[in-house]
This record gives C-alpha cells, sequence and structure tokens, in this order.
C-alpha cells in the first residue's frame, strides 16, 4: 500500500512524523516544539493532539519506525541463512555499519533525543530468539541467556556509537564481531572466518521513515 492509497487518518499521522524526523535531524534545530511540527506538516495544532497525547510520544512513535526499519532490513540480511551462527554474525555486521554507512540513522539514534531503549529491546528480542534456536541445535553454548544477551546489545550499542562518532573504524567490526560469537561458545577460527566473511551493508530506505515503509 503506498503513501497515497492510505486512509485519510493515517496520512495525517504519516506527515506529522515525517515532520517530526525532519525537525530531528535538521543540524540547525536545537530542541523541536508542537508549533514547529504542526507548522511543518501543514496541520492545525488541535490536529497534532488527535495522534499524540504529547510531544515525547510523537518522538517514541519515530523511535517505533526505527526499530522497524531495523527489523525490516535484518531480516532481509539473513534470508536464506540456514546457520544461526552465520545469522547472529550477519547480524551483528550490519548492526555495526549502520551508523557508519548511512549517518542519518545515527544522528536519529544518538543526537536526536529518539528513545535508543526501543531499538536495543528489539535487538535483545531478536538476539533472544536466535541464540535460544542455536542452543537447540548444538550451535551456541550460553550458560544464561539474558546475562550474554546483555552483554551483546551494550557491546553493539557502545560500539556503534564509536563508530558514528570515529573512535573506531570500520575495520574494527570483524574483530567485535568474532569476540560476540565466542561469547556465545563459538570456536575461535569459526568465529573468526564468519567475522572476516565479506558482507555488503544493506541501507535503511531514506528518511524520513513513513508506515508504508514499513509494511
Amino acid at each position: 500500500m503506498s503513501a497515497a492509497t492510505l486512509p485519510k487518518k493515517e496520512r495525517t499521522r504519516n506527515s506529522l512524523l515525517v515532520a517530526v524526523q525532519e525537525l530531528l535531524l535538521d543540524p540547525e534545530v536545537t530542541a523541536i516544539s508542537v508549533p514547529q511540527i504542526v507548522e511543518r506538516a501543514g496541520v492545525a495544532q488541535g490536529t497534532f493532539y488527535n495522534y499524540f497525547d504529547s510531544l515525547p510520544e510523537a518522538i517514541n512513535a519515530v523511535g517505533v519506525l526505527v526499530l522497524f526499519e531495523h527489523a525490516r532490513v535484518l531480516q532481509t540480511v539473513v534470508e536464506d541463512v540456514a546457520d544461526h551462527t552465520e545469522v547472529v554474525a550477519r547480524s551483528a555486521k550490519q548492526t555495526l555499519m549502520l551508523t557508519s554507512c548511512q549517518p542519518g540513522a545515527g544522528r536519529m539514534l544518538f543526537e536526536s533525543g529518539v528513545p535508543v531503549d526501543l531499538l536495543i529491546s528489539g535487538m535483545r528480542a531478536h538476539l533472544l530468539h536466535d541464540l535460544t534456536v542455536g542452543v537447540d541445535e548444538g550451535v551456541f553454548s550460553v550458560d544464561d541467556l539474558q546475562v550474554a544477551s546483555t552483554i551483546y546489545v551494550g557491546t553493539a550499542v557502545g560500539a556503534s556509537m564509536d563508530l558514528y562518532q570515529g573512535r573506531l573504524e570500520l575495520d574494527a567490526i570483524p574483530a567485535i564481531v568474532a569476540y560476540l560469537l565466542r561469547l556465545f561458545g563459538v570456536n575461535a577460527r569459526k568465529a573468526e572466518r564468519l567475522a572476516a566473511a565479506p558482507q555488503e551493508f544493506a541501507p535503511w530506505r531514506p528518511f524520513p521513515l513513513t508506515m508504508p515503509a514499513m509494511a
């Protein structure tokens, strides 16, 4: 379904979310407000409150779009991959490449005020699924899934910030991925092989994201 064929209510909500994203990504805008959003979206201020109770709720809705887009792209990255060790390796590489290869995503995650905990929750949920399947298949050896997923997500988010801010270069990614795989009991040789395997970055759809883009 394209934006043009969405019901009017959804088109209006999209236009508000587009305005929020444009303001969040504008380096000259230091703080955003509801009047700025409705002016950019071309609607009355009362219309905003038909969709969102507050500015934080609207920003949180942008965070949901970001979460869905990340999940959508990860699904394409691991499509037809049967080995869950490789699934985790490819997902980790894609996630770590994101903020360097698509700076708009880095700005949205680390500078805009969009709650990054939504993305963290999504990453954790995907990882827990992959770890559970991998443990059942015998490719992972993990004593505590919750602790392992916390260490993974913390490492991935911290490294992503360092990559975005230039404290790490892209060539550091294989070492990070190999470390994460070894954390899950993957032997060093296989971990290094998977971590070093060539992988092209799969770009997100351009900002601003809209609900049809997530379908």
